[in-house]
């Protein structure tokens, strides 16, 4: 079982996503809505290609990471390329995304799926799914996940794993600066060494304010949606996904841990959620 000669996996590794001459791309907006690097986005690309392969090649319904659900979430938005040059040129059937029922029950569901996802990736790539874009289910479905769409020229982004670090380095900074009162108190003048530790301490500081506010990877955990296959190329549909926040179609989380899944089996396809 190996997807390298398959007719799929060649069609889809020729799929264009970006086209020369646009000044934003699919996969610098796909970095630039995600705050990753270039070259983070463009591995999770390839990413999708793989998840697509599994779709209609696994025989069982599928399950992608939060990164690569990502990637089909901002898909669903070029319209024509997803619905016509996708499903229709190279899949030959729809591939629907569509929100979770929520609950216990569909979260078991496709944390299983995920798992099935990921051993369906390596029987047919010959090798374990990259763990920075499809990490442990226990990460990829934590309940921890809240999301929400805001405008980084508006506003600071502190994560909160590294706000600690800036409080610390603005508390050392501070106690520098009494200590640099408490010298001249005493010498009357000005301790140059001092003035240059200050600075340093201040460069510091700037450097892990600055950090902060970047950001991390952009990796979003628990992201939840269904998804499925119609039998043969199709447009779009009304309930086959929806639209998140107005920028993008995509799908929500109904609480707790959740995920997406598409799949196709035998002759047709079987429902995934939508």
């Amino acid at each position: 079982m190996n997807a390298t000669h398959d007719p799929l996996w060649l069609k889809l590794q020729d799929f264009a996503f970006d086209h020369p001459g646009d000044a934003l791309t699919f996969t610098r907006r796909l970095a630039r809505e995600n705050r990753w690097s270039p070259e983070f986005a463009r591995r999770v690309v390839d990413e999708y290609r793989r998840f697509l392969f599994l779709a209609l090649r696994a025989g069982h319904a599928v399950t992608p990471s939060d990164e690569v659900d990502q990637a089909w979430h901002l898909h669903l938005v070029y319209t024509r390329s997803y619905w016509e040059d996708l499903c229709q040129g190279v899949l030959g059937r729809a591939l629907h995304h569509g929100p979770t029922r929520g609950g216990r029950v569909e979260d078991d569901r496709f944390e299983r799926q995920y798992a099935d996802t990921k051993a369906s990736y390596t029987r047919w790539f010959g090798q374990e799914p990259p763990a920075d874009i499809w990490p442990p289910a226990e990460i990829r479905f934590a309940p921890r996940a809240r999301f929400a769409r805001v405008d980084v020229a508006a506003f600071w982004m502190l994560p909160k794993e590294r706000i600690s670090r800036a409080l610390a380095a603005c508390l050392i900074t501070a106690l520098s600066l009494l200590s640099l009162a408490a010298c001249d108190a005493k010498t009357g003048g000005i301790q140059w060494g001092n003035v240059v530790l200050l600075v340093f301490l201040l460069f510091v500081i700037g450097m892990v304010v600055r950090a902060a506010r970047r950001g991390g990877g952009g990796k979003g955990d628990g992201s939840g949606c269904g998804a499925g296959c119609g039998g043969g190329a199709a447009g779009c549909s009304g309930t086959g996904h929806h639209s998140d926040g107005g920028s993008h179609s995509g799908c929500s989380s109904d609480g707790g841990s959740s995920g997406c899944s598409s799949g196709c089996g035998g002759g047709g396809c079987g429902g995934g959620g939508d």
